[in-house]
């Protein structure tokens, strides 16, 4: 879900960064506002690259995320390293996936 949201903004913040692009290049050189833009694009820029690094560290914690296994004893969703069931308290071997 997070992952979705942080892709989508990378897109919309893609898209602002074309448009102010196209902007700045269309404007008048010699108008005082071009350097507030060009700030403004160089502000997108960071955030650009606050995104990119909070989608690194994304995939990097869904490779982490431990796999999951069925309790042998209630059959309930257990972490596949645990060695005891949270539901029915019975012991498991973590090797025993």
């Amino acid at each position: 879900m997070v992952e979705k949201k942080v892709l989508a903004a990378n897109e919309r913040l893609s898209v602002a960064q074309e448009q102010l692009d196209a902007a700045i290049q269309a404007y008048d050189a010699n108008r005082p506002g071009i350097e507030v833009m060009k700030e403004v694009s160089e502000r997108l820029r960071e955030a650009r690259v606050c995104i990119d690094k909070i989608q690194q560290h994304l995939e990097a914690a869904a490779e982490v995320v431990p796999s999951m296994r069925g309790c042998p004893a209630c059959g309930k969703s257990i972490r596949a390293q645990a060695t005891l069931c949270g539901h029915c308290w019975a012991k498991v071997d973590p090797q025993r996936a």
